[in-house]
């Protein structure tokens, strides 16, 4: 991973724990949903384009994504996933709208050759679970292993060759 995508994985991590101690807290009509795009393997990628390509273009899909989103959507990568926060009043803004934009770029970004699993999950609904002194990262991989039970929808996009 590029240096730029370390440090704005951090930078998400920050802010997620943020938003989970807020939404927590407080009851809001804004609603803060974080989606998870997985890119598959990433040995397919390597193998296929080489460790250094292959880096490069998952870090252009995050720009692509960061480029196509709104201003106030967070997005950030570590590995072969993708993270996005996004803040959104349902009333006014259907997730399906923000569900096309995210395929969109996931569908044209040049690495079809894998699938990809898009988890859209709400950070209103607690997870006790956790605990109260959970970790983002601990959060983001309680959010993977359990995505199919978890998700507020999920779509897969089958790999393309």
């Amino acid at each position: 991973m590029l240096h730029e995508d370390v440090e704005q994985f951090g930078n998400f991590l920050f802010t997620l724990e943020w938003l989970l101690e807020v939404s927590a807290r407080y009851d809001s009509n804004i609603h803060f949903h974080l989606v998870h795009v997985d890119f598959g393997s990433p040995h397919i990628l390597g193998e296929t384009y080489g460790a250094q390509a292959a880096s490069l273009k998952l870090h252009e899909v995050q720009d692509a994504l960061g480029q196509t989103l709104r201003k106030t959507d967070l997005v950030a990568r570590h590995g072969v996933d993708f993270w996005i926060i996004m803040p959104s009043d349902p009333s006014i803004d259907p997730l399906s709208t923000r569900l096309r934009e995210i395929i969109e770029v996931a569908s044209q970004c040049g690495l079809e050759i894998v699938g990809r699993d898009i988890s859209f999950f709400s950070l209103k609904q607690g997870h006790p679970e956790l605990g109260l002194n959970c970790s983002g990262m601990d959060f983001l991989a309680y959010l993977k292993h359990n995505h199919s039970r978890l998700a507020l929808h999920e779509l897969e996009l089958p790999a393309q060759n």
